[in-house]
C-alpha cells in the first residue's frame, strides 16, 4: 500500500510530463475552485432557477464541510514541498478536496440537466481535475481516489433523499425555514471553528502564510443563505422565467464583473491585514473572521444586491419578444 500514499507517482508523472503539459493541469485544476463554483452557481441563480441553484449550493457545502471535517481528523500531510506545483498549497491531504468536490457538484449538475453531452462531459472533467492534483504534486493518488469515492457517496445520497427532504421543507413555513437553516449553520460553525482551531496543524508549514485551510467560507454561506433568500423571494422579486437571451447575456456579464471584482479586490484589500506575528490561536481566529466577512460580502453581493439590480433596472429584465407580444395582446382584448 506504500504506492497509495507515496509520492513515487507524483514524481514519475511530473519527470514524464513536460512543463507546458503541467501548465495546462494547472488551469484544469482551477475549474475544482471555490470561486469557479460559485460563479456557476452564481450564473445559475441569476437566470435560471432560483430554487435549484441553491440546492445546489448546498450541495457543495454538504461536501466542502465533509471534506473539511475527514481532513482534520485523519490529519495525513501533503506531499513534500519540493514536488508541489505550486508549493504554496497547504493543509491536509486526505481526502482530496478538488476530487471529492467537482463529483459531487459537477455530478449533480450531470444528473439534474440529464444532456447526453453533460454524461459525457462531466465524467471526463472530473477525471482531469482528479488527474491535476497528482500532476501538480499536491495529492497522493489514495487521496484522489477517496475523495473521488467520499463524492460519488454524497452525490449519489443527496440525489436519491433530496426529493423527500424538499417535501418536507416546502411544507414549513418561511420562519421555520429560516430557523432551522439558522440553526444548521450555527452547528456547522461551531462544530468545524472548533476542529480548525484544534486541528493540530504543521507550525512549519503554516509560517509567514495566511492560514485559509477553515471553514470561513462555509460558515457564511449557511448563516447568510437562509435569510437572504428570503429576503429575495419577500422584497427583491428578481425574475428568471421567460426573459430573452440579451438580458440573460447582461446579467451574467455585468454579474461575473462585480462579484469577480469584488473576489479578487477584497482578497488583495485583506492581504494588507498581517496576522503571521500572532500566537496560533489568535492568527487562526482573525483569519477566520477575514475570510468570513470576505466571503459574507460575496454572498450578499450574489444573492441579494445584484438580484436587485437585476429586477429594478429595465435592460436587466427585459422579457422575450413572444411573451411581450402575448401580454400587449392581452391588454387590447380586454379593453
Amino acid at each position: 500500500m506504500g504506492w497509495f500514499f507515496g509520492q513515487a507517482i507524483n514524481e514519475i508523472i511530473q519527470s514524464v510530463f513536460p512543463d507546458w503539459l503541467i501548465t495546462i493541469f494547472q488551469g484544469i485544476a482551477f475549474l475544482g475552485d471555490a470561486i469557479v463554483y460559485i460563479v456557476i452557481l452564481a450564473i445559475g441563480f441569476w437566470i435560471y432557477k432560483k430554487k435549484e441553484a441553491i440546492i445546489a449550493m448546498y450541495v457543495l457545502l454538504t461536501s466542502v464541510f465533509l471534506n473539511f471535517f475527514l481532513k482534520t481528523l485523519i490529519q495525513k500531510p501533503r506531499p513534500t514541498n519540493n514536488i508541489r506545483i505550486p508549493d504554496e498549497i497547504e493543509g491536509y491531504s486526505t481526502p482530496s478536496g478538488h476530487a471529492q468536490n467537482s463529483t459531487a457538484v459537477y455530478g449533480w449538475i450531470m444528473l439534474y440537466f440529464k444532456k447526453i453531452w453533460l454524461y459525457i462531459v462531466t465524467p471526463i472533467l472530473v477525471l482531469l481535475i482528479c488527474l491535476s492534483r497528482i500532476v501538480l504534486g499536491v495529492h497522493y493518488i489514495g487521496d484522489v481516489i477517496i475523495g473521488f469515492l467520499i463524492g460519488a457517496v454524497i452525490l449519489a445520497a443527496l440525489y436519491f433523499i433530496m426529493p423527500y427532504i424538499l417535501r418536507i421543507i416546502d411544507s414549513w413555513s418561511d420562519k421555520m425555514k429560516i430557523i432551522v437553516g439558522e440553526l444548521y449553520g450555527v452547528a456547522i460553525f461551531i462544530i468545524t471553528f472548533t476542529q480548525g482551531l484544534f486541528g493540530n496543524w504543521d507550525p512549519e508549514n503554516l509560517t509567514n502564510k495566511v492560514i485559509e485551510d477553515d471553514t470561513a467560507h462555509i460558515a457564511s454561506a449557511l448563516l447568510f443563505i437562509p435569510i437572504l433568500v428570503w429576503i429575495e423571494a419577500k422584497f427583491v422579486k428578481m425574475k428568471n422565467d421567460n426573459i430573452n437571451w440579451l438580458t440573460k447575456l447582461l446579467r451574467v456579464i455585468v454579474g461575473l464583473v462585480i462579484l469577480l471584482g469584488a473576489y479578487f479586490g477584497f482578497s488583495e484589500l485583506f492581504k494588507l491585514i498581517d496576522t503571521t506575528g500572532l500566537a496560533f490561536m489568535a492568527r487562526y481566529s482573525v483569519d477566520y473572521l477575514i475570510r468570513f466577512i470576505r466571503y459574507s460580502i460575496l454572498i450578499i453581493i450574489a444573492v441579494l444586491l445584484l438580484p436587485l439590480l437585476f429586477a429594478r433596472v429595465k435592460i436587466f429584465s427585459k422579457e422575450k419578444e413572444a411573451m411581450v407580444e402575448t401580454k400587449i395582446t392581452e391588454k387590447g382584448a380586454k379593453a
